[in-house]
Protein backbone atom coordinates (compact mmCIF):
# COMPACT_ATOMS: atom_id res chain seq x y z
CA UNK A 1 0.00 0.00 0.00
CA UNK A 2 2.43 2.52 0.92
CA UNK A 3 4.39 1.99 -2.59
CA UNK A 4 1.29 2.34 -4.39
CA UNK A 5 0.87 5.62 -2.40
CA UNK A 6 4.55 6.96 -3.32
CA UNK A 7 3.95 6.13 -6.83
CA UNK A 8 0.76 8.06 -7.43
CA UNK A 9 2.19 10.95 -5.76
CA UNK A 10 5.04 10.44 -8.04
CA UNK A 11 3.32 10.07 -11.13
CA UNK A 12 0.56 12.90 -10.01
CA UNK A 13 3.14 15.34 -9.43
CA UNK A 14 4.96 14.89 -12.84
CA UNK A 15 2.08 15.06 -14.29
CA UNK A 16 0.64 17.99 -12.80
CA UNK A 17 4.18 20.28 -13.45
CA UNK A 18 4.28 18.87 -17.38
CA UNK A 19 0.90 20.23 -17.22
CA UNK A 20 1.73 23.67 -16.45
CA UNK A 21 5.16 23.48 -18.18
CA UNK A 22 5.35 26.03 -20.92
CA UNK A 23 1.56 26.86 -21.71
CA UNK A 24 -1.30 29.26 -19.91
CA UNK A 25 -3.00 27.57 -17.32
CA UNK A 26 -5.67 30.27 -16.98
CA UNK A 27 -6.41 33.24 -19.24
CA UNK A 28 -5.54 36.53 -18.31
CA UNK A 29 -9.43 38.24 -19.07
CA UNK A 30 -11.52 39.73 -16.32
CA UNK A 31 -14.09 36.91 -16.52
CA UNK A 32 -14.56 35.02 -13.42
CA UNK A 33 -11.54 32.65 -11.83
CA UNK A 34 -13.35 29.30 -12.36
CA UNK A 35 -13.87 30.82 -16.33
CA UNK A 36 -10.38 31.67 -17.29
CA UNK A 37 -9.19 28.74 -16.03
CA UNK A 38 -8.04 26.59 -18.97
CA UNK A 39 -8.37 22.78 -19.68
CA UNK A 40 -4.43 22.58 -18.81
CA UNK A 41 -4.73 24.71 -15.75
CA UNK A 42 -7.78 22.48 -14.34
CA UNK A 43 -5.30 19.12 -15.32
CA UNK A 44 -3.12 21.05 -13.45
CA UNK A 45 -5.25 21.98 -10.30
CA UNK A 46 -6.65 18.56 -10.20
CA UNK A 47 -3.29 16.59 -10.01
CA UNK A 48 -2.03 18.95 -7.14
CA UNK A 49 -5.08 18.24 -5.20
CA UNK A 50 -5.06 14.94 -5.38
CA UNK A 51 -1.31 14.85 -4.51
CA UNK A 52 -2.00 16.77 -1.23
CA UNK A 53 -4.89 14.10 -0.46
CA UNK A 54 -2.62 11.59 -0.68
CA UNK A 55 0.00 13.01 0.74
CA UNK A 56 -1.87 13.91 3.67
CA UNK A 57 -3.32 10.24 3.47
CA UNK A 58 0.59 9.20 3.80
CA UNK A 59 1.14 10.80 6.42
CA UNK A 60 -1.74 9.85 9.18
CA UNK A 61 -0.34 5.85 8.05
CA UNK A 62 3.16 7.06 8.89
CA UNK A 63 2.18 8.99 12.37
CA UNK A 64 -0.24 5.30 12.81
CA UNK A 65 2.76 3.03 12.25
CA UNK A 66 5.29 4.66 14.03
CA UNK A 67 2.40 4.79 16.76
CA UNK A 68 1.97 1.32 16.66
CA UNK A 69 5.91 0.28 16.17
CA UNK A 70 6.61 2.26 19.53
CA UNK A 71 3.53 0.12 21.07
CA UNK A 72 5.13 -3.03 20.42
CA UNK A 73 8.17 -2.19 20.90
CA UNK A 74 7.14 -1.14 24.35
CA UNK A 75 4.81 -4.54 24.95
CA UNK A 76 8.17 -6.43 23.66
CA UNK A 77 9.97 -4.91 26.18
CA UNK A 78 7.65 -5.77 29.00
CA UNK A 79 7.76 -9.16 27.65
CA UNK A 80 11.57 -9.18 27.71
CA UNK A 81 11.38 -7.73 31.42
CA UNK A 82 8.94 -10.32 32.49
CA UNK A 83 10.97 -13.51 31.41
CA UNK A 84 13.87 -12.31 32.46
CA UNK A 85 12.19 -11.43 35.84
CA UNK A 86 10.92 -15.06 35.48
CA UNK A 87 14.09 -17.27 34.83
CA UNK A 88 15.81 -15.35 37.27
CA UNK A 89 12.92 -16.45 40.18
CA UNK A 90 13.48 -20.22 38.32
CA UNK A 91 17.02 -20.12 38.65
CA UNK A 92 16.82 -18.67 42.18
CA UNK A 93 14.43 -21.89 43.25
CA UNK A 94 16.60 -24.39 41.27
CA UNK A 95 19.45 -23.26 43.01
CA UNK A 96 17.64 -23.55 46.57
CA UNK A 97 17.03 -26.94 45.96
CA UNK A 98 19.44 -29.37 47.34
CA UNK A 99 20.40 -32.04 44.79
CA UNK A 100 21.83 -34.53 47.28
CA UNK A 101 17.76 -34.76 48.63
CA UNK A 102 16.72 -36.31 45.21
CA UNK A 103 19.69 -38.68 44.90
CA UNK A 104 19.00 -40.00 48.99
CA UNK A 105 15.51 -40.31 47.39
CA UNK A 106 16.45 -42.72 44.75
CA UNK A 107 18.75 -44.46 47.41
CA UNK A 108 15.96 -44.70 50.09
CA UNK A 109 13.55 -46.53 47.40
CA UNK A 110 16.08 -48.62 46.59
CA UNK A 111 14.09 -52.22 46.55
CA UNK A 112 10.62 -50.90 46.51
CA UNK A 113 9.32 -52.56 43.66
CA UNK A 114 6.97 -50.53 40.93
CA UNK A 115 6.04 -50.16 37.36
CA UNK A 116 8.99 -48.61 35.20
CA UNK A 117 8.10 -49.63 31.69
CA UNK A 118 5.10 -51.40 29.51
CA UNK A 119 4.76 -52.69 26.10
CA UNK A 120 1.85 -53.88 23.63
CA UNK A 121 3.42 -55.80 20.02
CA UNK A 122 0.89 -56.90 17.96
CA UNK A 123 1.42 -60.56 16.17
CA UNK A 124 0.76 -60.89 12.70
CA UNK A 125 2.77 -63.46 11.58
CA UNK A 126 6.24 -61.98 11.48
CA UNK A 127 9.22 -64.12 13.02
CA UNK A 128 10.42 -61.65 14.71
CA UNK A 129 8.64 -58.84 16.34
CA UNK A 130 9.61 -55.30 17.14
CA UNK A 131 9.33 -54.52 20.86
CA UNK A 132 8.99 -50.42 21.95
CA UNK A 133 9.06 -48.95 25.04
CA UNK A 134 5.78 -47.69 26.15
CA UNK A 135 7.20 -44.73 28.42
CA UNK A 136 10.02 -43.77 25.43
CA UNK A 137 8.99 -45.05 21.70
CA UNK A 138 12.16 -46.39 21.21
CA UNK A 139 13.33 -50.28 21.39
CA UNK A 140 12.33 -51.76 24.60
CA UNK A 141 15.70 -52.13 26.94
CA UNK A 142 15.22 -54.69 29.97
CA UNK A 143 17.24 -55.06 33.09
CA UNK A 144 18.21 -57.91 34.95
CA UNK A 145 15.77 -58.64 38.34
CA UNK A 146 12.89 -56.57 36.16
CA UNK A 147 9.90 -58.67 36.63
CA UNK A 148 7.56 -58.63 33.23
CA UNK A 149 3.65 -59.69 33.71
CA UNK A 150 2.33 -60.39 30.67
CA UNK A 151 -0.45 -61.85 28.80
CA UNK A 152 -1.14 -62.51 25.58
CA UNK A 153 -4.70 -62.51 23.80
CA UNK A 154 -5.09 -64.27 20.46
CA UNK A 155 -8.15 -64.58 17.94
CA UNK A 156 -9.73 -68.05 17.91
CA UNK A 157 -7.49 -71.02 16.35
CA UNK A 158 -4.08 -69.01 16.97
CA UNK A 159 -1.64 -70.65 18.86
CA UNK A 160 -1.43 -74.99 19.43
CA UNK A 161 -2.81 -76.66 22.72
CA UNK A 162 0.03 -79.03 23.63
CA UNK A 163 -0.74 -80.06 27.29
CA UNK A 164 0.78 -76.90 29.40
CA UNK A 165 0.00 -76.96 32.98
CA UNK A 166 -3.78 -74.98 33.74
CA UNK A 167 -5.10 -75.39 30.49
CA UNK A 168 -2.49 -72.78 28.84
CA UNK A 169 -1.42 -73.16 25.53
CA UNK A 170 1.99 -72.84 24.22
CA UNK A 171 2.49 -70.61 21.48
CA UNK A 172 5.43 -70.91 20.04
CA UNK A 173 6.62 -67.05 21.01
CA UNK A 174 10.07 -66.75 22.51
CA UNK A 175 10.79 -63.34 24.70
CA UNK A 176 14.49 -63.38 23.80
CA UNK A 177 16.47 -60.51 26.73
CA UNK A 178 20.36 -60.19 26.58
CA UNK A 179 21.60 -63.79 26.37
CA UNK A 180 18.56 -65.58 27.49
CA UNK A 181 15.35 -66.86 26.11
CA UNK A 182 12.06 -67.22 27.88
CA UNK A 183 9.27 -69.32 26.46
CA UNK A 184 5.48 -67.54 26.51
CA UNK A 185 2.39 -69.01 27.23
CA UNK A 186 -0.87 -67.30 27.69
CA UNK A 187 -0.34 -65.78 30.87
CA UNK A 188 2.50 -65.60 33.06
CA UNK A 189 4.66 -64.03 35.54
CA UNK A 190 8.91 -63.96 34.55
CA UNK A 191 11.66 -62.23 36.34
CA UNK A 192 14.72 -61.58 33.65
CA UNK A 193 17.90 -62.53 34.77
CA UNK A 194 21.21 -60.34 33.67
CA UNK A 195 23.39 -57.80 34.76
CA UNK A 196 21.67 -55.39 37.75
CA UNK A 197 21.88 -51.74 36.13
CA UNK A 198 23.11 -52.75 32.58
CA UNK A 199 19.95 -51.76 29.69
CA UNK A 200 19.98 -55.51 27.34
CA UNK A 201 17.89 -54.92 24.59
CA UNK A 202 14.21 -57.20 23.88
CA UNK A 203 13.11 -59.08 21.45
CA UNK A 204 10.10 -61.26 20.11
CA UNK A 205 10.60 -63.99 18.03
CA UNK A 206 7.76 -66.27 16.62
CA UNK A 207 9.17 -69.28 15.02
CA UNK A 208 6.03 -70.71 14.51
CA UNK A 209 4.80 -67.69 12.62
CA UNK A 210 1.55 -67.19 15.25
CA UNK A 211 -1.00 -64.39 14.29
CA UNK A 212 -3.61 -62.72 15.28
CA UNK A 213 -2.49 -62.33 18.95
CA UNK A 214 -1.60 -59.28 21.07
CA UNK A 215 1.19 -59.33 23.85
CA UNK A 216 0.37 -56.72 26.72
CA UNK A 217 4.01 -56.59 28.99
CA UNK A 218 4.24 -54.84 32.31
CA UNK A 219 7.35 -54.59 33.75
CA UNK A 220 8.14 -53.82 37.38
CA UNK A 221 11.48 -52.91 38.68
CA UNK A 222 13.55 -52.40 42.05
CA UNK A 223 16.50 -50.67 39.93
CA UNK A 224 17.26 -47.32 40.38
CA UNK A 225 19.53 -47.00 37.27
CA UNK A 226 15.90 -46.33 35.41
CA UNK A 227 15.17 -43.30 38.18
CA UNK A 228 18.70 -41.94 38.02
CA UNK A 229 19.07 -41.42 34.55
CA UNK A 230 15.76 -39.53 34.84
CA UNK A 231 16.84 -37.44 37.27
CA UNK A 232 20.00 -36.58 36.07
CA UNK A 233 18.72 -33.55 33.59
CA UNK A 234 17.10 -31.78 36.52
CA UNK A 235 20.38 -32.59 39.07
CA UNK A 236 22.54 -30.85 36.43
CA UNK A 237 20.40 -27.91 36.10
CA UNK A 238 20.26 -27.47 39.74
CA UNK A 239 23.80 -27.49 39.91
CA UNK A 240 24.23 -25.43 37.06
CA UNK A 241 22.17 -22.79 38.83
CA UNK A 242 23.78 -23.18 41.91
CA UNK A 243 27.03 -22.75 40.57
CA UNK A 244 26.03 -19.54 38.50
CA UNK A 245 24.03 -18.00 42.00
CA UNK A 246 27.68 -17.99 43.77
CA UNK A 247 27.88 -18.44 47.60
CA UNK A 248 25.21 -16.80 49.68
Amino acid sequence: MAFAINLALLVLGTAGALAAFGGETWRKTEEPLHVRITKRGWFAFCCMMVTLALGITKEIRSNHASVKAVAQQQELRENLTRTTAELIDTRAKLAAVEPNILEAMVVATAGLRRESDFSTPHISGEVSVPLVSGRTGRPLALYGGDQIDYYVFCDEGAGRTVGFPFGQRRLGLVLSVGATSYRLTEHGRQMIIGPVGEAMPAALHNPDRVSGCSLKMLIESADRTREASQLEPLLRMIREAKATSGPR
